[in-house]
């Protein structure tokens, strides 16, 4: 581990969310709770943009058939993003609708298409979603495996590209959580490499790569390293406002309950420009403890997969949405403890995920 020396985070557990009120903390999808899609078991990796005049959620999906695809929600027009129902794209059954059809036998992402990061038209290049795609029939742990691909939008649809754009290398064999943006010469991804995504009783070790390529596909730069494992970061998500750039930065969750798991939650920081160079970034300052004794139970065990937005553009007041993981018994208590209630206990999984958001006021001109 190199250590970032200078930089110091915010490790405090007096965060920005409890500092307001805990306020506008709300469940869009909860696999215990519900409500859930017709068609899936559980939703993730909400990816927020507002297209044509409506806000449009590009979402990850665990299928009743146990496949993971990837799904598009709008919400009705002129809605707002922090309290609106959002709905998800149906086929004619009524289930929900991936956007694309499952990649073939064999391929590089036969094993399931996750975390959605969708990217406007750039330079004369279509928009396009780039996603984390698995080989592996498993999830995580040891021999799990990720690269990252990419769906072009062609013809009022969205067609994938046969290979990976970026795959891992040596020790650091997997990447996921993709996050593009164009730039004026093409465009930059931030990811994570990592050995393999951390199984039960495994500690994170996780690194966050930025690197360019001009048409997005081929010829990415040689990856810098913006957050290194010695700060434990999963993912980041970034929007501009107000002339600067605001990043938020997310702790893997502790999806399998691990004893000693590294403190979770939400980070911001921000930057005159969406730099490559961490030194051109404030210090992360922290903006949600999800570790906090008062923490509701849907992402008592952290978040990850942040999404950022400022619905007015005349305020500060920002929305920013998560995957979250929930706080609960291995699934045989877990459904005792709901059809004691004469609830029906949730599809057995290892752990239990919900998509939520909070809204606060998050001022980027404010000083560091």
């Amino acid at each position: 581990m190199t250590g970032w020396g200078s930089i110091h985070m915010d490790t405090s557990s007096v965060d920005l969310w409890r500092s307001q009120g805990k306020p506008g903390a709300r469940v869009l999808w909860d696999m215990v709770e519900g409500p859930m899609p017709r068609g899936l078991i559980g939703v993730g990796d909400p990816d927020l943009h507002h297209l044509d005049g409506t806000w449009t959620l590009f979402l990850g999906g665990f299928t009743t058939r146990f496949r993971n695809r990837l799904y598009r929600a709008t919400l009705a027009e002129h809605a707002d993003p922090a309290s609106g129902r959002w709905q998800l794209d149906r086929d004619v059954r009524g289930r929900a609708a991936p956007l694309v059809a499952d990649p073939p036998r064999g391929a590089w992402d036969a094993g399931g298409m996750h975390t959605p990061c969708y990217v406007p038209a750039n330079n004369g290049r279509a928009a396009r979603i780039y996603y984390s795609g698995r080989a592996s029939s498993k999830q995580y742990g040891a021999g799990s495996s990720y690269s990252i691909g990419v769906l072009e939008r062609r013809e009022g649809g969205w067609v994938r590209r046969e290979s990976p754009v970026v795959e891992g290398h040596g020790s650091r064999s997997s990447v996921l959580e993709p996050r593009v943006i164009p730039t004026g010469t093409g465009y930059r991804m931030w990811y994570q490499a990592t050995p393999h995504e951390i199984g039960p009783g495994e500690q994170p070790d996780y690194r966050i790569l930025c690197s360019d390529s001009a048409d997005g596909i081929t010829d990415w730069s040689a990856p810098r390293v913006f957050a290194d494992e010695s700060e434990g970061f999963f993912d980041n998500a970034l929007t501009r406002w107000n002339g600067r750039w605001v990043m938020l930065l997310a702790r893997g969750s502790n999806l399998h309950g691990t004893p000693d798991f590294p403190a979770q939650g939400l980070w911001w920081m921000t930057a005159d420009q969406p730099s490559a160079d961490r030194s051109a970034w404030s210090p992360p300052r922290r903006l949600l403890d999800t570790d906090a004794a008062d923490t509701p139970e849907w992402f008592a065990r952290g978040t990850y997969a942040p999404e950022l937005t400022f619905p007015d553009p005349s305020s500060t007041r920002s929305t920013i949405l998560f995957t979250a993981t929930r706080r609960t018994p291995r699934w045989p208590w877990l459904a005792l403890r709901r059809m004691a209630r004469l609830h029906r206990p949730p599809v057995p999984a290892p752990f239990h995920l919900a998509v939520g958001s909070v809204a606060l006021e998050l001022d980027p001109t404010a000083p560091d």
